[in-house]
């Protein structure tokens, strides 16, 4: 019953994704929400943004995962600690994703601010001339880093070096916050809080990628009962560490609310107010697959429910893009 319960929920917010992006689609190019009219290319912005959140997030969060929840778990289990390759691959592959998102975004970036066609050259002096093109090569260097130093921690199986990698993933989502509108308000208390806001989101969010990657290589060819142990061991860790990081959200989320929208008014009469109440709405369910998958401590259905799970943190991704690329009411 409460997994009926919860796939019927899914359905709702489905149906309400699917109405209010093409709402929000249509604000932006008539002028609603806010007065604002933005245009195509802002549009693309939106999307390639949330690409941008996603790679960048699971990115950190993977390496988190590793450091803080499967590499403590395997080992209190006993399973073969070289099942955390997977988790650097996945890294490497968010990577790849990231620099591809990057040339999207900075092109887009450099056509959108300079009013000129789209050249090598316009690329060029949006990467090494303007903030935007600086911000994003770091971005794309602690990256890097991340990754390399992740696949150090695997070939030495060494926990410190994931812990090295956790912190320099930390850094990387720095470069994100750099970028929002909570750095635009220059003040430290709402940078800190937007940072710490993305950090908890990445611990959440790489648990979701991590677990489906272990599922697919060490857990599907373990025994039933050693299967049943170490993914019980793990989702319990887990569950400790992504209750203290959805507390962490949850405060600096309502602080981000209060501090960018000024009325419940706006919630419904803006596009960001609408998008704000799409990607709540999306972790709210997050929340509620999550405890379920609590309560059964890895049982029953849970390769569906992360799936499920995972998609809707694909969905709060494509919310928050929209909202980096929106103006506040």
């Amino acid at each position: 019953m409460r997994r009926l319960s919860i796939l019927l929920e899914l359905t709702v917010m489905c149906g309400l994704v699917f109405v209010w992006f093409p709402d929000i689609a249509y604000a932006q190019g008539h002028g609603h929400g806010g007065g604002v009219s933005l245009s195509r290319y802002e549009l693309l912005v939106g999307f390639a943004h949330a690409v941008t959140l996603g790679a960048t997030v699971f990115l950190a969060g993977l390496v988190a995962f590793a450091a803080l929840v499967w590499v403590p778990a395997s080992r209190e289990s006993g399973v073969d600690q070289t099942a955390a390759s997977l988790l650097n691959r996945g890294a490497w592959a968010m990577f790849a994703l990231l620099i591809v998102a990057g040339l999207i975004e900075v092109s887009l970036y450099a056509v959108r601010a300079s009013g000129e066609s789209f050249s090598l050259g316009l690329l060029l002096e949006a990467w090494f001339g303007t903030r935007v093109g600086h911000i994003w090569l770091a971005r794309l260097g602690f990256a890097l880093i991340t990754v390399l130093v992740s696949a150090w921690a695997v070939r030495e199986r060494k926990t410190s070096y994931w812990w090295v990698a956790a912190c320099l993933g930390a850094v990387l989502l720095m470069t994100l916050t750099q970028l929002s509108h909570a750095a635009a308000e220059g003040r430290l208390l709402p940078f800190a809080a937007d940072w710490l806001h993305v950090i908890a989101a990445s611990v959440w969010m790489g648990g979701l990628l991590g677990f489906p990657l272990l599922l697919l290589g060490p857990l599907r060819a373990a025994s039933p009962e050693i299967r049943a142990g170490t993914l019980g061991r793990t989702v319990r860790r887990f569950s400790k560490v992504a209750t203290v990081a959805v507390s962490t959200i949850v405060l600096t989320g309502v602080y981000a609310s209060l501090l960018h929208v000024p009325s419940l008014a706006a919630l419904v009469s803006s596009s960001y107010g609408r998008a704000l109440v799409m990607k709540l709405g999306l972790a709210m369910m997050l929340l509620a697959t999550g405890g379920i998958n609590l309560i059964d401590k890895g049982q029953g259905p849970f390769d569906r429910m992360i799936a499920a799970e995972l998609l809707m943190a694909l969905g709060v991704f494509a919310a928050t893009g929209f909202l980096s690329s929106l103006p506040p009411p």
